[in-house]
């Protein structure tokens, strides 16, 4: 990722990996089996490499490429922008800049809320920007959130003393005029 001048990068996050427990699972139990009929019956036993690799095979080649695509997919949050990149075969990139981004929102089942995972919804003006489903969704969304608030901060550092001057007494102050002596009521 290519930084603009003056840009710092904040934090790097993979989505959660979808779709690869059931694979690999599934895998490793018929894996088992083909060991445990391996004891028990001859044939089986013959021809264990083969039915292992016909079994467990197809399997374990979606499991690897769910975790190809899963690690291809990163969020990168810098102090001006949210950088969304990912693909496999077709290598995309996506920008936010954080002064675009309305609100944020996080979208989450109860299983979700029990895992601390959940979806990330960046509101611009331009519509609603999915990032993911994420661990600890609700710190990223703190994050961004502190971010955006420092882009309309004030650069002022803290350190810094103002001086007072006092203003002239004679610019500000409004004198009556004098009226003379010559009363007309006398």
């Amino acid at each position: 990722m290519i930084l603009r001048e003056g840009e710092v990068k904040i934090i790097s996050v993979t989505p959660v990996a979808r779709g690869t427990i059931r694979p690999c699972v599934t895998g490793i139990v018929l894996l088992a089996l083909v060991i445990f009929g391996a004891k028990h019956v001859h044939l089986i036993h013959e021809h264990e490499m083969l039915l292992g690799l016909i079994f467990a095979g197809p399997f374990a080649l979606v499991a690897l490429t769910r975790t190809w695509r899963w690690r291809s997919h990163k969020v990168h949050v810098t102090n001006e922008r949210i950088v969304l990149e990912g693909g496999v075969l077709h290598h995309q990139r996506s920008t936010v800049d954080l002064r675009d981004v309305v609100a944020l929102r996080v979208d989450q089942r109860v299983s979700e809320r029990l895992t601390r995972r959940g979806v990330v919804v960046l509101e611009t003006n331009a519509g609603s920007i999915m990032i993911g489903k994420l661990r600890h969704p609700g710190a990223l969304v703190r994050l961004i959130d502190a971010e955006r608030a420092n882009i309309y901060v004030d650069p002022v550092p803290f350190d810094t003393v103002f001086g007072y001057e006092e203003p002239e007494p004679f610019d500000y102050e409004v004198r009556p005029r004098r009226r003379g002596n010559n009363s007309s009521f006398e």
